[in-house]
Parts: C-alpha cells; structure tokens; sequence
C-alpha cells in the first residue's frame, strides 16, 4: 500500500464510473492508485467495479444497424402532406374569388360606379320621401337584389374559410413532429 490512508468502500464506489472511464487515471493519478489497491483487497468493491466495467464495454460492443436506404425518402414523405393540405386549404378561397369577380365585372368601369353611386343615392332620396311620408317606397332593381345576395354569400363563405384557415394556420413557428 502507499503511504497514505485506504479509501473507504464507500468514497471508492463513488469514483468507480471516472475510474473505469480512465479519468481518474488521467486528472489524479494518486487516487487512481488508491482505488486500484482497494479493489485488490476489497471483494464488494471488485464486484461493483466489475458491473461498472462491463456495461461501456457492452455498450461500445453494440452496433447500430445502418439506416435504411429510403430514410430520407420516407422522412420527405412524411413531411410533405402538411404542406399539400395548407396549399389545399387555401384553395378554399376560390368561390370568394369567383363572387369578388362577378361583382367586380358588375361594377366595371367608372360607368358602372357611377350608375350605382347615383342610383343608391337615389333610392335614398327616395326612402328618406317615403319615410316623410311624402312619397312612395322605391323599387329595387333585380340585378341590386342580385348583388345583395352575392354579397352575402361572399361575406358568409369568406367568414366560413377563413375560420377553417385560421384552425390550420400554425399559432407559432412549425414544430410537427411525427412518430
């Protein structure tokens, strides 16, 4: 033995993992020799040092298996049906597009505008007299009934899809994982 006090079971225990990783050896060769005549007389401390040893070895005898040849194919696969569904979803604003257009080929032209700015202003004139009383309630022309339902079923179909997009669109930055 060396000049010094034995270590105890319990301090010898505690530095078997950097013993057995040859870190003690390295950083303080000193306490490594303790260890080392410790172990020689010790059969408790021999046995955990046994388990300790055994199991890096083992595991440094472990192998992985090389990954498969269409991981990254796979891996690809997996990641693009997010993508196809959002690209979908928004496809989703298509009707929308289709009324915005009916009812801008309806007001086309600084013609168009004017004929409805002067016949809106006309059947208010024509309100605000009949609510006076002093004159008749004006008709509607089929095609401002007309617009008035593309304009709520564009209104409510807008209201629908962005509802859905807003259930798809993520909150914060993409964090999808699959299993």
């Amino acid at each position: 033995m060396s000049g010094q006090t034995p270590l105890a079971c319990a301090r010898v225990r505690v530095l078997l993992e950097s013993y057995v990783d040859q870190d003690l050896a390295r950083d303080d060769p000193q306490r490594a020799q303790q260890v080392r005549e410790h172990l020689a007389g010790c059969a408790d401390c021999r046995r955990q040092h046994h388990q300790a040893a055994s199991v890096p070895f083992r595991l440094k005898a472990l192998t992985s298996p090389p990954p498969r040849e269409s991981l990254t194919a796979d891996v690809m696969k997996a990641i693009t049906p997010a993508r196809t569904r959002d690209r979908r979803a928004w496809t989703l604003l298509a009707p929308e597009a289709v009324l915005a257009s009916f009812i801008l080929w309806y007001l086309s032209g600084l013609d168009g505008l004017g004929s409805i700015a002067s016949g809106i202003a006309g059947d208010l004139q024509g309100l605000a007299g009949w609510g006076a009383g002093s004159g008749s309630l004006p008709s509607v022309p089929p095609v401002d009934v007309l617009l008035l339902l593309a304009l709520i079923a564009l209104t409510a179909i807008a209201a629908y899809h962005l509802s859905i997009l807003i259930e798809l669109t993520p909150k914060a930055l993409p964090t999808r994982r699959r299993a």
